[in-house]
């Protein structure tokens, strides 16, 4: 009599993202997702066949080639295996796209810790709900960052390379820390020539002229640009940091 056949063990494909923030110790390494989503393969008996992971990137950006070449290699049958709902993505259509683009490769999506795996209507419910407020957490965060960067700017302090119209690099300064450390820190201060420039976009806005026509004007008037020349590109960006 022949011995039953032991049934096939479900192939996993292991996704990780890593995207490094100020608090980085506190963001699980690829490394430490590849651990953890090892550890869930095992515990359900399925056979990790791939791994591929995207250091660097954020979870809103859909040009990620490890993430899709995760996708291309999955056939039916298979499991894609990450640790958290937001290393995949970070915005509910971009979340759908890809559990989209993974269904139909006859494959499904299982996370390792904090989202349901089911596909029941409450399962992609909560999962939609997750990663909606991700979505949300991510515009707040970047809302919070170009708040921070407009105060340190008005303060005189440099935040980029690039100086805010109305601006330009003064003299740098020594600043010591709370724990005693120097640190030579850009500063910003006024370039008379682009302020008097400001002045006249920003009453000419308040007197409800469009963006391309103060383009106009200042062109007619000669005044220099930094880049090629005026648009109502420029302008609109100008005016919607008031400088």
């Amino acid at each position: 009599m022949s011995k039953p056949k032991k049934p096939k063990s479900t192939k996993a494909i292991i996704y990780a993202r890593f995207s490094p923030r100020r608090n980085a110790e506190e963001c699980e390494s690829i490394e430490t997702q590849e651990h953890y989503c090892r550890k869930f393969c095992d515990e359900h008996g399925y056979e990790v066949v791939a791994v591929f992971a995207d250091p660097d990137v954020s979870g809103s950006d859909e040009d990620r080639h490890q993430l899709w070449d995760a996708i291309d290699a999955l056939k039916r049958g298979y499991v894609l295996v990450t640790y958290k709902a937001d290393r995949l993505a970070r915005g509910v259509y971009l979340d759908e796209a890809i559990r989209r683009a993974v269904t139909k490769a006859g494959a499904v999506v299982e996370v390792v810790e904090g989202s349901p795996n089911g596909d029941e209507p409450q399962d992609v419910l909560i999962r939609q709900v997750l990663a909606a407020f991700a979505e949300y957490e991510r515009k707040v965060i970047a809302a919070r960052t170009r708040a921070a960067m407009r105060r340190h700017q008005l303060s005189g302090r440099a935040m980029s390379k690039v100086t805010p119209f109305g601006t330009r690099e003064g003299a740098p300064v020594q600043v010591i820390d709370s724990n005693g450390k120097a640190t030579i820190r850009r500063t910003l201060e006024p370039d008379e020539t682009e302020q008097e420039i400001l002045r006249l976009i920003l009453s000419l806005h308040q007197m409800g002229e469009s963006y391309r026509g103060i383009a106009r004007t200042l062109a007619e008037k000669g005044y220099v640009p930094r880049g090629s020349k005026w648009n109502h590109h420029l302008i609109r960006s100008i005016v919607a940091r008031g400088g």
